[in-house]
């Protein structure tokens, strides 16, 4: 059972933030979007999940996703060769930037 528990606690919210680098390049994205998609469905599999989704302003989007510190790192290494040529991405882990801190700095808004 000690394993067990270590593993739980050892699981943290990571947030990734997405801008997208040009927005002529839309083409970029539709190459990226099924890539990405492949890549969440791999981690749904494992029992793992992830939420995504756009901001309003057409250029951002944000992931959330529970893992521990390795695994969070070896997602984004996937996840940001797949979308090297069109989006600008960051990890974060959730304690260090809060949604509203997020928001706000997305949004300008709150």
């Amino acid at each position: 059972m000690p394993v067990i528990s270590e593993v739980i606690n050892e699981r943290k919210l990571w947030v990734i933030l997405s801008t997208r680098k040009n927005t002529n390049k839309v083409d970029e994205l539709e190459i990226v979007k099924p890539l990405v998609e492949k890549l969440n469905e791999e981690w749904f599999k494992k029992g793992d999940f992830i939420w995504a989704g756009r901001f309003d302003d057409g250029m951002t989007s944000m992931a959330i996703f529970d893992a521990t510190e390795e695994k969070a790192k070896n997602y984004f290494e996937h996840y940001s060769k797949i979308c090297k040529n069109a989006l600008d991405v960051k990890l974060y882990k959730w304690d260090a930037m809060p949604l509203f801190t997020i928001l706000e700095r997305i949004q300008g808004k709150i």
